[in-house]
């Protein structure tokens, strides 16, 4: 499953969302719904909101399968107090764009790209049938636009840690916040358990 966990935060996130639409390669997609709304599409990134509903999106590549699906969720009762469906857009060859989230000041996130392989996908199709044949999709087209979605987003980059490219907001942040050790999903100002202190 190609992908890429980079660091972003404030106005990082509008800049990967500038790059995302000027590629020209994509239709974006919310990953999931707002409760009891339909799934949308945007068409630029001013659209996008802010929030929980724009850090998570769905990218399909233009001409590169039968396209993405809206699933519905149903609520149990009682789950949600004012709602009782969500949408959540799904398909074998669709590109997951997430941008990470920060803890105050002690822990930012990876943001990150990812996608299924053919060969992934293979292997879970006889599982969820809903989605179709695998082999609708152009797999080489996918891998294509991710690759480029990937080099713009390193290149955009001020810094790497570790094999993670750094965004300037995130740069920023970072060495203002003494975030310094690098674990689980993410950078921290404290170290895990165990973990020795430079």
């Amino acid at each position: 499953m190609p992908n890429l966990d980079f660091y972003a935060v404030g106005d990082d996130w509008a800049a990967v969302l500038e790059t995302v639409f000027g590629l020209g390669l994509f239709r974006v997609f919310e990953s999931d719904s707002e409760p009891d709304r339909e799934l949308r599409e945007f068409h630029a990134a001013a659209e996008v909101p802010g929030g929980r509903a724009g850090r998570s999106l769905a990218l399909f590549v233009i001409g590169s399968g039968p396209g993405p699906l809206a699933k519905r969720i149903e609520f149990l009762p009682g789950v949600h107090p004012d709602a009782t469906f969500r949408y959540c857009c799904e398909g074998w060859g669709l590109i997951q764009l997430h941008h990470g989230w920060v803890a105050g000041t002690q822990q930012l996130r990876w943001s990150h790209t990812n996608h299924n392989s053919e060969k992934r996908a293979a292997a879970w199709s006889t599982t969820l049938q809903r989605l179709g044949d695998p082999a609708e999709w152009n797999w080489a087209t996918v891998t294509s636009a991710s690759g480029r979605l990937n080099r713009a987003l390193r290149r955009m980059a001020v810094t790497k840690i570790g094999s993670h490219p750094v965004l300037p907001d995130a740069a920023r942040f970072i060495d203002h916040n003494g975030l310094r050790y690098e674990y689980g999903t993410g950078i921290h100002a404290t170290p895990a358990a165990g973990m020795r202190r430079p």
